[in-house]
C-alpha cells in the first residue's frame, strides 16, 4: 500500500470515529437535557433551585427520570472517551470523560438528603465532576483554538461562577439555573470538541 493509501485509509477511519462519536454523544445528551427539563416542567420549587439539578435525583416524583437521564449521559461520555482514545485524542479527554461518567452515577446513589456523610460525599463528588469538566474542555479549547468552543467554556465558566457563589449559606439562591448554565456550556464544549477533533496522532503515522 502507497503512502497515500495509507493515509487516506487512516483519513476515512478517522472521520468514521469522528461522526459515530458525535451522533452518539448528541443523542445522549439530547436524552440528558430532556429528562433535566421534564424535571424541571413536574417540579420547579424553592428547594430545587435552592439544591440544584442533584434535588430531581432524590425528589419522588422525578428520581426515575433523573436516573435515566444521568445513566444516558453517563453511556455516552463513556463511549465517547473510548472513541477518542481509539483516535488519539489526548488522555486528559478520554480519561476525564470516564471519570464524569462515573461521578455521575456516583451523584445517583450519594443522595445529598440523606446524612451528613452522603451530603457530603455528593458535594465532593460534584465539586471534582466540575473541575474535571472544566479541564476538558479547556483541552478542547488548548487543542482546537474555535471560536465556537471559546464562547461555549465561557458559558460554562459562567455557570461555575454562579453556582460557587450559590454554595454558601445566604440568599442567592440560583444554584438550578447555575448547574443547568455550566452543563449546557460543557455539553457545547463536547460537541463542539467531537465535531472538529484534529486527529494529529492518527494521521501522524
Amino acid at each position: 500500500m502507497s503512502s497515500s493509501e495509507q493515509t487516506v485509509l487512516i483519513d476515512s477511519t478517522a472521520e468514521s470515529l469522528q461522526q459515530h462519536a458525535f451522533r452518539f454523544l448528541l443523542t445522549t445528551q439530547v436524552l440528558f437535557f430532556a429528562a433535566l427539563a421534564w424535571c424541571v416542567l413536574l417540579v420547579h420549587n424553592y428547594d430545587a433551585e435552592n439544591s440544584g439539578i442533584s434535588f430531581y435525583g432524590a425528589h419522588h416524583r422525578t428520581v426515575l427520570i433523573a436516573i435515566f437521564g444521568y445513566v444516558a449521559a453517563a453511556i455516552g461520555l463513556w463511549s465517547t472517551s473510548s472513541l477518542f482514545r481509539q483516535g488519539g485524542f489526548e488522555p486528559l479527554a478520554w480519561i476525564g470523560l470516564r471519570v464524569v461518567a462515573v461521578m455521575l452515577i456516583l451523584l445517583l446513589v450519594t443522595p445529598y438528603n440523606e446524612g451528613a456523610f452522603l451530603n457530603w460525599t455528593h458535594m465532593t463528588v460534584g465539586v471534582v465532576g466540575a473541575l474535571v469538566q472544566l479541564a476538558i474542555s479547556y483541552s478542547f479549547l488548548r487543542r482546537l483554538g474555535s471560536i465556537s468552543l471559546i464562547l461555549g467554556c465561557s458559558i460554562q465558566l459562567a455557570g461555575g461562577i454562579l453556582g460557587a457563589l450559590s454554595l454558601p449559606d445566604w440568599s442567592f439562591h440560583f444554584l438550578l439555573y447555575a448547574e443547568i448554565i455550566f452543563e449546557l456550556g460543557f455539553c457545547w464544549c463536547l460537541l463542539e470538541g467531537t465535531k472538529c477533533w484534529a486527529l494529529d496522532e492518527a494521521r501522524s503515522y
